[in-house]
């Protein structure tokens, strides 16, 4: 977790950030649409972060958007920011790293990172 001031949204002042193949960032939001938040992100809403993701070019950082959840049954926020990272693997096949960052407020931001943290320890 990092502390980072963002104009665009007064309260996410945390950020949780983590890198993942392209492939594990639609599992990862549905995991913590399902298991952290009461009411998450949608198929759609995760279809859009996706698709953002599927036409960054290597390098590009973008702000994807701000999505409404619900956790502890109160309304909020989590903003979502990406950069890409593609390179070449075995066989000349393009690999696409995703460093996915999520914005809200520290102790949402602490969930989400200790989340992370356990995917990470999975993925191992």
């Amino acid at each position: 977790m990092f502390n980072k001031k963002n104009n665009n949204y007064n309260e996410a002042l945390y950020a949780a950030g983590m890198n993942f193949d392209f492939e594990e960032v639609e599992p990862f939001l549905k995991h913590l649409s399902s298991s952290i938040l009461d009411s998450g992100f949608s198929q759609d809403e995760i279809n859009t972060i996706q698709s953002e993701f599927d036409i960054m070019k290597h390098n590009e950082v973008k702000e994807i958007g701000t999505f409404d959840v619900i956790y502890k049954g109160k309304p909020t926020k989590i903003r979502i920011e990406g950069e890409v990272h593609i390179q070449e693997g075995p066989k000349g096949v393009l690999l696409k790293e995703v460093v996915l960052y999520m914005y809200s407020f520290q102790e949402l931001v602490d969930i989400i990172d200790e989340e992370m943290l356990k995917t990470e320890e999975e993925v191992e």
